[in-house]
């Protein structure tokens, strides 16, 4: 692979497929530890459960989720969407940041890791003021890594936009742009926001930990972190769904040999997803002290996301209807995001109710719902970006046979993993272990998804390194 910005998008492959299974790794520990039931209570396992839950969460969302598309997808494709390969100075127009942002990522993971040698914290994934100022462990490697992976983001949102803005190709305008362009350029804006932001805010954190006094302290009201948290974290992870969206847009085009129907539609639907993921923040913090008027104002926006989403849908089904499909591993992944990002767009209607997200927001419900927005969606669409633009990639195709194995598992373990979440938050089992005794059994389902989950992504892996080393073995052909 030549191009410095593509060298990059292989660095982080690397490294976030690093973190991805390393945080599945984490989650099916917890799983089995639940299956010990009412036998889990002594205190020290429940200690390590949330130490495990805590580091779970902090990997999938800051190192895995939230730069996936854009650190991987966004290196290796964005100057050849804008048509900036062909200019004079092919590539992202500050090569330097792209650098410094994998390094930074690559250093504040380690710090962040390191954390847990010098004492693992237990504090949630959200960083509670509660638990962060009195919880024991060593909370300052954990800002001081969560501070660099977030400048990292910052850096890579700032490199795109004015990558967009500066190194399109001769005569392309913005409405000109691939509806991927669109997906990476509109989450930049999101990783510069919540970059910035975070990384400012998780400092005040760490500096309140130490000295007891500012913004955050356990002087001041607690919603205030949460505002702040969820402000920042919200566009960037849970509506991380504005760049997947934009590059599924690519891949159904392409796998139906049609241009997208209504592109114009799209694309400032996604405009207004992104208006909309800053919106709507306070709807985690319902049920939490709240007002509830505010809290109604924040369902309102909640539920105003549906019509772009709506439309898009739309516009994905006027495109694939009478298209010459093409079958493969992308194109099971296309169903499989289309699928499990439904679902969480209806998860997320029911939390829109303020009544039962008071009560959901409390349970395991909650978490199924992330998982499937996060997994379900995000990281679906990542793979499947791969899957299809591999062989522009690396000029060999993964094996199809192989690649459709892989798809139909991923789909059918991420199912079995948190479906079994939902029946087991409706009936209020918290995000914790032990599992109540009448649940035991979709528990042990949940684990055997999760089992599926991680074969899944062995399987992926394997295919497309496979198709990596033929290539270097092979004369690299075009497509």
């Amino acid at each position: 692979m030549d191009g410095h910005h593509r060298r990059i998008g292989a660095h982080f492959l690397g490294w976030i497929t690093g973190a991805f299974l390393l945080g599945v790794l984490l989650a099916a520990y917890v799983k089995i530890m639940a299956l010990g039931g009412s036998e889990g209570g002594p205190e020290g396992q429940t200690r390590l459960v949330r130490q495990l839950l805590t580091y779970h969460g902090l990997v999938m969302v800051f190192l895995c989720v939230v730069p996936a598309i854009p650190a991987i997808l966004g290196h290796f494709l964005l100057p050849g969407l804008l048509g900036a390969d062909g200019l004079s100075r092919p590539g992202l127009a500050l090569p330097g940041l792209a650098t410094a942002g994998l390094r930074l990522y690559a250093l504040g993971a380690i710090v962040l890791m390191l954390s847990v040698a010098r004492g693992a914290v237990a504090t949630g994934w959200t960083l509670s003021p509660s638990l962060a100022l009195v919880e024991g462990g060593a909370f300052t490697l954990v800002a001081v890594g969560l501070f660099l992976v977030a400048a990292s983001w910052f850096l890579i949102g700032v490199n795109f936009i004015v990558t967009v803005h500066h190194r399109r190709g001769a005569g392309v305008g913005f409405f000109d742009l691939p509806p991927a362009a669109w997906g990476i350029y509109l989450g930049a804006y999101q990783l510069v926001v919540a970059g910035i932001l975070f990384a400012i805010i998780v400092l005040y954190l760490a500096s309140a930990r130490a000295f007891g006094t500012g913004l955050f302290s356990d002087q001041t009201d607690p919603l205030i972190w949460q505002n702040y948290f969820w402000f920042a974290l919200r566009p960037a992870a849970v509506m991380a769904l504005v760049p997947a969206a934009g590059v599924m847009s690519e891949v159904i085009t392409r796998i139906s040999r049609k241009p997208l129907a209504a592109y114009r539609t799209v694309v400032w639907s996604l405009i207004a997803l992104l208006g909309l993921s800053f919106a709507g923040w306070g709807l985690h913090l319902v049920g939490r002290g709240q007002e509830p008027s505010l809290s109604f104002v924040f369902a309102v926006f909640n539920l105003l996301a549906v019509v772009p989403v709506a439309l898009i849908a739309y516009s994905w089904l006027a495109t694939l209807h009478r298209g010459a499909i093409v079958g493969g591993a992308a194109t099971t992944l296309v169903v499989a995001f289309m699928l499990q990002a439904g679902i969480g767009v209806l998860l997320g209607l029911l939390q829109s109710n303020l009544a039962l997200s008071s009560y959901l927001g409390e349970t395991i419900f909650a978490t199924a719902h992330l998982h499937y927005v996060l997994m379900g969606g995000v990281l679906t669409a990542l793979l499947a970006g791969l899957y299809h633009w591999w062989p522009e990639l690396i000029g060999a195709g993964a094996a199809e046979g192989g690649g459709r194995l892989a798809a139909y598992l991923y789909l059918i373990g991420l199912n079995l993993a948190f479906f079994p979440q939902i029946v087991m938050g409706l009936h209020g089992q918290p995000p914790s272990v032990p599992v109540a005794s009448g649940l035991v059994g979709w528990q042990t389902l949940s684990q055997a998804g999760m089992a599926l989950l991680i074969l899944a992504v062995i399987l992926i892996a394997v295919n497309l390194i496979a198709a990596l080393i033929r290539s270097r073995s092979a004369p690299v052909s075009g497509r």
